[in-house]
């Protein structure tokens, strides 16, 4: 039997599908991000091999094999250097003797979730979780790429930029040079902390900082739900950001006066009222003939069907 390897590495956990080559899922584990940027590149290779072993032992094959194709989607690959060194660190780490160089595409996370979301050849996918990007295809296999350059250059409409603008305001508050927030109580208390100077210890605590900073952002949500105008504020300017995301990939690729999915992933999108609903208004706006799919299938099952059509 004939093995295919899918990963979708984001900025938060790594999943890990094996399948057949007729596609059927036979195993599946998940561990922690393989990012290095987040995580450095001694933990990345750590991570993606413990990962991906774990499936391997799921399926308990008695001998060595070579899967047939295997396929990385992976957060922070957004460069000719990034794909490099992810190069390295897939095929330095423990894995690599599972893998064949010549059949293997290693990618952005959104090219996955591009495949997993949408079969038609003109279209559009917009992540909103740790991190935010965006990536569309169109019928003449154009690819075009916007923001994605992680949490110092380009992060906006993420859970990240939406939890670092509400500390900002909760510190803000506290200190009178910002108006008064809710957030000041909902933060200290979803966080588990007792007053803003444990705030201070626990922003500077360098562990997993992005994921900790976008955990905030369902406070946010949840805030903004209890009418707090600052959430309110913080939620429209990063979906305004989003769209404007959104918006700059349809024009390059030419989709204003054509049928195009956009497929939503993330998190983020879960803030209904104040975050999702906005962006969908103005893209409909914008952009007459959109079909809105949210992401149905694991992103991982795009890396599966990627690898397959390379196959």
């Amino acid at each position: 039997m004939g093995y295919i390897l899918g990963v979708d590495s984001g900025a938060t956990k790594t999943i890990v599908q094996i399948a057949n080559t007729s596609g059927e899922v036979l195993s599946e584990s998940k561990h922690n991000s393989c990012n290095f940027k987040s995580v450095g590149i001694q933990t990345a290779k750590e991570n993606i091999g413990r990962a991906v072993l774990k499936a391997i032992r799921n399926i308990k094959h008695p001998k060595k094999f070579t899967f047939k194709y295997a396929c990385f989607g992976l957060a922070g690959n957004d460069s000719v250097a990034d794909n490099d060194t992810y190069w390295k660190i897939i095929f330095e780490s423990r894995i690599k003797r599972y893998l064949d160089p010549y059949h293997t595409l290693i990618c952005n996370d959104t090219r996955i979730g591009i495949a997993a979301g949408s079969d038609n050849k003109n279209s559009i996918i917009i992540i909103c979780g740790t991190g935010s990007n965006c990536l569309g295809i169109n019928d003449n296999g154009k690819e075009v790429k916007v923001n994605g350059w992680d949490y110092i250059l380009g992060d906006e409409g993420s859970g990240y930029e939406i939890g670092l603008k509400a500390l900002k305001a909760v510190m803000k508050a506290y200190d009178g040079r910002g108006k008064k927030t809710l957030l000041s109580k909902t933060v200290i208390k979803d966080l588990e902390l007792n007053n803003i100077y444990e705030l201070l210890k626990w922003a500077y605590n360098d562990s997993f900082f992005k994921n900790r900073v976008a955990s905030v952002a369902r406070t946010v949500c949840r805030t903004a739900e209890k009418g707090d105008i600052i959430s309110k504020k913080i939620l429209k300017e990063a979906a305004m950001e989003v769209v404007n995301s959104i918006s700059t990939v349809a024009e390059k690729l030419n989709f204003k006066k054509r049928k195009f999915d956009l497929v939503f992933v993330g998190n983020v999108f879960k803030c209904e009222k104040f975050f999702k609903s906005i962006v969908v208004k103005e893209i409909e706006n914008k952009f007459k003939k959109v079909n809105f799919i949210p992401l149905t299938e694991k992103p991982v099952q795009g890396a599966i069907r990627l690898a397959l059509e390379k196959l």
